[in-house]
């Protein structure tokens, strides 16, 4: 599905990724899960995916056309400037106060904190887009997984408690 506009500018560096990769493995290492690394070749794919993801307004887009051996977190964020990649992270953690670690089941409301600390996922890529919007300056982080998380029956041994 092409989008509605032109896709904002790449404004990932590799300090944007530097920080954005600490962000994630603190977390993950609460839960017991190792730390990710990042892969060149996951890097250009969640490139091509922020650039996709902001042709259209906020989250339009959605995880359409995500190839099926790959996890993402999408973050869209309005502000003055470009957002640091902690503000995605911290926005997906944030989701663990609702989930449920004795049920260890998808949520749509939790699919971001579990993908996030998915014990399973090793490597990752990280990529950031970011411009002038119809309304203010806008950033899309995302982040894609693999091996990708929130796989049926697999959230027990996956998703740890802190």
């Amino acid at each position: 599905m092409s989008g509605t506009r032109p896709a904002l500018p790449d404004s990932t560096t590799p300090e944007f990724q530097a920080e954005a990769l600490a962000e994630a493995n603190a977390f993950r290492a609460k839960h017991h899960a190792p730390p990710l690394v990042m892969d060149p070749e996951l890097n250009s794919y969640a490139q091509a995916r922020a650039a996709s993801r902001s042709e259209q307004e906020g989250l339009a887009a959605g995880h359409t056309g995500l190839r099926q051996q790959t996890g993402e977190n999408i973050f869209w964020g309005g502000g003055s400037e470009a957002l640091p990649g902690s503000d995605a992270v911290k926005s997906w953690y944030d989701e663990i106060t609702a989930y449920d670690f004795a049920a260890a089941q998808f949520s749509s409301g939790t699919g971001h904190f579990t993908q996030l600390v998915w014990k399973a996922s090793t490597r990752v890529g990280i990529a950031r887009a970011a411009g002038q919007g119809s309304e203010y300056f806008e950033t899309y982080i995302v982040f894609v997984f693999e091996e990708r998380g929130n796989m049926q029956g697999a959230f027990a041994e996956n998703v740890l408690p802190a």
